[in-house]
């Protein structure tokens, strides 16, 4: 806690990758199932782990894709009570980073 403590009196937040890794190509056997792939979920847990374990507020969003179209993220970690902060992060981004749906996805919300 204290490495984040010395960092916030240089910064206001902290950025990251949302994930370790792009995110992974859904493969068509885990379609009707789902999968379990452990080496995959540490991969892509990498980062998140810093939050969860200090309590800090934390909050991911979009900001670009790889050239196969999968999305990219990045995480804020803020100071300890700063929500505000991270909110007003993530709304400018959500106003200048292109949005599209991926080219398979599956429509659940209306």
């Amino acid at each position: 806690m204290n490495h984040f403590n010395d960092a916030f009196q240089k910064a206001d937040v902290i950025l990251t990758p949302a994930t370790g890794i792009p995110a992974p190509e859904i493969k068509k056997g885990a379609l009707p199932d789902g999968e379990s792939d452990l080496s995959t979920t540490i991969e892509i847990m990498r980062f998140v782990t810093a939050a969860n374990l200090t309590g800090l507020p934390a909050i991911s969003f979009p900001v670009g894709y790889t050239q196969k179209g999968l999305p990219i993220g990045m995480q804020v970690i803020g100071k300890a009570w700063d929500e505000k902060t991270l909110l007003c992060m993530a709304l400018a981004a959500e106003q200048v980073v292109e949005r599209r749906a991926p080219q398979v996805h599956y429509k659940i919300l209306g």
